[in-house]
């Protein structure tokens, strides 16, 4: 063969052929990046089936490390070298306006009939099985050193790019000529509006990005900023109180003079285990070309969290105190008409709503330490219904008001302990604008209501799991029910799925059916916990498998993806005068597994004591059974 090398200057698109080498290297190095990849010979890769097991093992580890330095932005192809069945192939991690990122992966292709597959191991040849002949190993070593000649080549030419491209990003944010005609404090503002946007340019407009001569920690500033913005929720403290979008954070002083100034910002951080109203300060300074310019204090220029800045400064105190009245002056509180709206309300935000719209729903009072006391407790209501580790769903029993003041008795819902009664009572008071959520109540409130309060609390443990299953109907005699169709069957199960992921108890509630007997109420919210849990901890969507309709079952299959392994439930639909609801006791799965087996064994016999059609839906399950084997086995052939 004559050896013919061509270098493709152009970036090949992600629209390419399926033959195109650019393309097969970003699909490999997607399947990297999500450990989806099929490293067995005859997979995803070239790797010959000659390998030793143990090299097998040292190419996966590398695929590991290689999937971290992937991370998650962006790929593009750049140069491309061919030689006939063999090519060499430069990708681009792209993304960010630190060029500390940017990197250039090497990818070594192998054409096999019409399809180009990559080498398992990066700018290598090796384990492909293309042969000792002394000419071919030539030309594959001329193209190894091409790959790693140019990945440094290339590297150091995006990051120039980057430099120059930075500032063009930043400017087409935030114009020099506009900050030049900001005063310090509209400077703060719009820098800590930027920061809750996530808009990483003007954030590095303000750290000094747009100066002639860029502050001389700025490698420091551009690399903390960038992974701060990126991380939101999850970015280290002190960033986090200024990027996390459940932070609730105000400007609460600022001073200037001579071309210097400073601002402090309190936070007030839902999250944290003890919430707190945090001060933060920072300094700014005028550059030689007349541009404001944020000067972060050490902690915010580390990458990783710093212990430090827990510590609280009695100097603040009077900051701190002032953050409700500031708060209020720019995000003004919302009354509502009547006690009836503003319990609504409130429910609603706290299903769904931020903590700034929590704080917007809340009176705070007039006295700085009573307002500061109310937040706090406002910041920890929020997150025991929004912490991600203990699902909770704020559930109405009860309400009384007179013309001033009324409180409502709530069930807080745990999917982690769904039989456990845990009743809260919320307040509502009457300001000169409406109702509002008193987070703190006046002794005065608490005393008119409290032996209503003791003597409901008393009531409900025996009743709430009666209301919370009001919704759902008990089922006499499924075997005379016409079964739904498998539309509507779907759908159903489709609207369970999103509700679970939504933590929405009663939208789940209100799609199901349950039995007769006297453990029906306890089964259906321990099922239900246990759905809403697993549903918050994996990352792909179900799939819809199927549905297979029998006289009065319609069973709805499930494809469920999670590191790696799937699960395979089968959800039993049936018709009720209320339309199709799942019996979501009876939980089914596919599977060979001989506890899960008998698990859903014990779930048909169970119901077959409730003389309730379960031989039909037993067969169905069976038919169910049968078709997940063969896909799964379809699946390993492929």
């Amino acid at each position: 063969m004559k050896f013919l090398p061509v270098l493709l200057a152009a970036a090949m698109t992600a629209h390419a052929a399926p033959s195109d080498p650019g393309k097969a290297a970003i699909d490999f190095l997607e399947k990297v990046r999500l450990k989806k990849l099929d490293l067995s010979p005859g997979g995803d890769t070239a790797l010959s089936p000659l390998t030793a097991d143990e090299k097998k093992r040292q190419i996966a580890r590398r695929l590991d490390r290689m999937a971290r330095d992937l991370g998650n932005d962006p790929l593009e192809v750049g140069a491309v070298k061919l030689d006939e069945n063999f090519a060499a192939v430069l990708v681009r991690k792209i993304g960010g306006l630190d060029p500390s990122r940017l990197q250039v992966f090497p990818v070594a292709l192998v054409k096999r009939g019409a399809e180009w597959s990559a080498a398992p191991l990066p700018a290598s040849f090796e384990n492909v099985g293309a042969g000792y002949a002394a000419s071919l190993r030539s030309r594959l070593e001329l193209l190894e050193n091409w790959m790693l000649r140019e990945q440094v080549v290339d590297l150091e030419k995006l990051r120039e790019q980057s430099v120059s491209g930075m500032r063009r990003k930043i400017e087409a944010n935030l114009a020099a000529a506009g900050l030049r005609n900001l005063n310090s404090k509209q400077v703060g503002e719009r820098f800590l509006s930027a920061c809750g946007r996530g808009d990483l340019p003007s954030v590095l407009g303000f750290l000094g990005g747009l100066a002639a001569k860029l502050p001389d920690d700025w490698p420091a500033r551009l690399k903390a900023a960038d992974l701060a913005v990126t991380a939101g929720s999850q970015a280290p403290r002190p960033w986090r109180l200024l990027v996390a979008p459940e932070v609730a954070r105000v400007m609460v002083h600022h001073e200037e003079e001579d071309g210097h100034a400073l601002i402090s910002i309190a936070c007030l951080d839902p999250a944290s285990a003890e919430p707190r109203i945090e001060v933060v300060h920072f300094e700014l300074a005028k550059s030689p070309d007349s541009l404001w310019q944020i000067d972060p204090p050490a902690g915010f220029l580390q990458i990783k969290e710093n212990p430090n800045d827990d510590a609280e400064d009695d100097l603040d105190s009077d900051l701190r105190d002032a953050f409700p009245r500031k708060w209020t002056a720019t995000r003004p509180s919302e009354p509502q008409a009547t006690a009836e709206l503003a319990r609504q309300n409130l429910l609603a935000v706290l299903r769904n709503g931020n903590f700034q719209a929590l704080l917007a729903t809340s009176k705070l009072a007039e006295n700085p330490e009573a307002a500061r006391k109310a937040c706090i407790q406002a910041a920890q209501t929020w997150w025991t219904l929004h912490d991600p580790a203990a699902v909770r769903h704020a559930m109405p029993l009860a309400f009384q008001a007179d013309e001033s003041a009324a409180v409502a008795i709530c069930q807080w819902f745990s999917a982690r302990e769904p039989d456990r009664f845990d009743a809260r009572a919320l307040y509502f008071e009457k300001s000169p604008g409406g109702w509002l959520w008193t987070p703190e109540p006046a002794s005065t409130t608490r005393g008119k209501f409290q032996n209503w309060v003791d003597a409901e609390t008393a009531r409900w443990p025996d009743q709430w799991l009666q209301s919370l299953l009001v919704h759902c109907p008990v089922l006499e005699k499924i075997h005379a029910i016409q079964a739904p169709t498998k539309d509507d069957a779907k759908k159903t199960v489709e609207a369970w799925l999103e509700a679970t992921r939504r933590g929405d108890v009663e939208a789940a509630l209100r799609l199901v059916a349950r039995l007769s007997d006297p453990l029906s109420g306890s089964n259906v919210l321990q099922n239900l916990g246990y759905e809403i849990i697993a549903s918050r901890r994996r990352r792909d969507e179900p799939a819809i498998a199927g549905a297979y309709q029998g006289k009065t079952w319609t069973a709805v299959g499930v494809q469920i993806n999670q590191d790696g392994k799937s699960t395979h439930p089968l959800y039993p639909v049936v018709q009720t005068d209320l339309g199709p609801r799942i019996v979501i006791e009876i939980d089914l799965f596919a599977s060979r597994n001989r506890g899960r087996e008998f698990l859903n064994k014990t779930a048909l016999e169970r119901l077959a004591k409730s003389n309730s059609a379960a031989g039909e839906l037993k067969t169905l399950y069976s038919d169910y059974q049968v078709n997940v084997e063969k896909l799964i086995g379809e699946s390993a052939r492929r």
